[in-house]
């Protein structure tokens, strides 16, 4: 039997849901019937939990614990996808290693949902060179990582409920309200980074990061992504790649720029002593703070944790966004 990935997020009492998970707990009963919705990754899986609430099967494929840009897909993964009544990943055409494997292995004619189809093409950001959209017209390519813009969340969390009103009409109003409780939630979350980014001296407001995870959410909070070590990929940068990063970084003249421990490398040491910029390999986009269980191992407790971080490192202060931490409640 599936079980609810992610746990309730932090907020108010009434918009929390609490929700077992599959690692190491016991999974409570579902009832007959209840459907089986399997999702991508631990972000969106929380999301998706939080307004399926408990009457629903809610697994994330990619596990949690595991990142979802570096996950390999196991045998046992295959059985969780063939039990699926849904599927639902982000799109755009990110982790196209885990969608395939999805597309292969869950039951034919499952719906196949993904959530950055509602954000406006016009929003996008392109990824390919200014060189590669002049001889084509148009891009090919994009950066599909835009859940850490709470305002695109805000429309997932929409989308996710328009998709369990469809495929549980009875259930509707849960949906909805669990749903809007969440919307809520990520407004006051939206207003709470904005006000602690504001804290960072103007000369800071700038990012250097390992893969570009964050220029969405650079752009909701004047926040630029300048320079990305691995904007595409994760193989280790050439030496002339390595040589613009660290003029990149000087240029920028920021106390820090960010990465995951995910991602070790050798180069970012030679980054950082090059620079004289500190390497802070503390931010995450689908990697879950704490354990399953805790209050802050949920969306909103990693982006909170990812602006604490990217706030103090810069050189802000971030202690209004105590009164939103999940770990604090």
């Amino acid at each position: 039997m599936l079980a609810l990935a992610a746990a309730g997020c932090g907020g108010s009492d009434d918009a929390a849901i609490p929700s077992p998970t599959t690692e190491g707990t016991a999974a409570a009963p579902l009832p007959e019937g209840a459907l089986s919705v399997v999702v991508s990754d631990p972000p969106l899986a929380d999301l998706v939990a939080r307004v399926a609430g408990p009457q629903v099967g809610v697994t994330s494929l990619v596990p949690m614990g595991a990142d979802g840009h570096t996950y390999e897909p196991r045998p046992e993964d295959a059985r969780t996808l063939a039990g699926a009544d849904v599927y639902i990943e982000n799109g755009l055409d990110l982790n196209n290693v885990v969608s395939s494997f999805a597309l292969s292995n869950y039951p034919s004619g499952t719906p196949h949902y993904a959530l950055a189809d509602v954000i406006s093409p016009d929003e996008v950001i392109a990824t390919d060179s200014a060189e590669e959209i002049a001889a084509h017209g148009h891009a090919h390519n994009y950066n599909a990582h835009l859940w850490p813009d709470p305002v695109y969340a805000r429309a997932y969390v929409n989308r996710i409920a328009e998709i369990m009103v469809e495929h549980d009409p009875a259930n509707a109003a849960g949906y909805q309200e669990r749903g809007a409780a969440l919307v809520a939630e990520l407004q006051g979350l939206d207003a709470a980074f904005a006000s602690a980014i504001a804290t960072i001296p103007e000369a800071n407001r700038k990012m250097v990061v390992y893969h570009d995870s964050w220029s969405y959410f650079g752009r909701r909070y004047g926040l630029p992504v300048i320079g990305a070590i691995q904007p595409t990929d994760f193989s280790e940068p050439s030496a002339e790649e390595l040589r613009n990063t660290i003029d990149e970084v000087r240029a920028a003249a920021v106390p820090a720029f960010f990465g995951s421990e995910v991602f070790p490398s050798d180069v970012l040491a030679v980054i950082e002593e090059e620079s004289g910029s500190t390497y802070v390999a503390d931010l995450s986009d689908d990697l879950l703070p704490g354990s399953p269980g805790d209050p802050e191992h949920s969306y909103v407790g990693m982006m909170v944790a990812n602006v604490r971080t990217i706030v103090t490192a810069l050189g802000g202060d971030p202690s209004g966004l105590d009164a939103v931490d999940p770990a604090l409640s």
